[in-house]
């Protein structure tokens, strides 16, 4: 296994993207890719690998999207965009829905539909190619944070409590249901898109964040919701 897996911080706001491939065969994808996508063409030519995907885990409203830069100026790429929850785009790109499969080399990517930040969202699994039920890592875009998870209310157009509990069923019927030494790596660090306060920390586990982090302690939907709530007006001075 050559695994390439390479995270890009950007200062502000903090947002977190990834590149993730296989430089035995040459080959790689771009996650949350940020505007300034410089670094990334920069770290694929020094590995000598060719970027073949762009995903997404879902629509951006607190920074802009380097995607379709990207694949302006890597000829080989082709976007991937979440179809899940109805959403739809006015610019060329490939749909991918819950239960979707990317083989990079070695790695794999599965696609799983996460909603609760925004109705699309979706998460990315990653695997060894040989132990395709063992991921060792998840991308968790804005549904799963360090110490917190995305709050809903940039959504003021009645979703938001629908959103708050699809983000209850999420923490409960997918990341509960992963090993505790799965990693999480979040689409941000400490930032005004996660409720309540959250960790410095860059990266964490499933296990860890089980343990400490509070939204995940709830197992009723209701107070889930009362909480999650609660910490978005507290964290807006409300």
């Amino acid at each position: 296994m050559a695994l390439l897996f390479e995270r890009f911080q950007t200062d502000g706001i903090n947002a977190l993207s990834y590149l993730v491939g296989d430089d035995a065969v040459g080959v790689a994808a771009v996650f949350d890719p940020r505007a300034d996508v410089d670094c990334y063409l920069q770290l694929a030519c020094e590995k000598q690998v060719k970027i073949t995907h762009i995903f997404e885990t879902h629509n951006h409203v607190d920074f802009a999207s380097g995607a379709r830069e990207l694949c302006a100026r890597v000829k080989s790429a082709k976007i991937f965009l979440s179809h899940e929850g109805g959403a739809r785009y006015d610019f060329d790109h490939e749909a991918i829905k819950d239960g979707d499969i990317f083989t990079f080399g070695s790695v794999l990517v599965i696609v799983r539909h996460t909603p609760g930040h925004t109705p699309e969202h979706v998460a990315y699994l990653l695997s060894e190619k040989n132990h395709p039920a063992a991921p060792w890592g998840v991308l968790t875009g804005d549904s799963l944070c360090i110490g917190s998870v995305g709050h809903s209310s940039h959504l003021v157009n009645g979703q938001g409590r629908k959103l708050v509990q699809q983000q209850f069923h999420t923490l409960c019927d997918f990341y509960r249901k992963l090993n505790d030494n799965v990693i999480v790596y979040p689409a941000h660090g400490s930032c005004l898109s996660c409720s309540g306060a959250i960790d410095q920390r860059l990266c964490s586990t499933i296990g860890y964040e089980w343990r400490f982090n509070p939204f995940l302690h709830f197992y009723d939907v209701t107070r889930f919701t009362d909480f999650f709530l609660a910490s978005i007006e507290e964290g807006s001075g409300n």
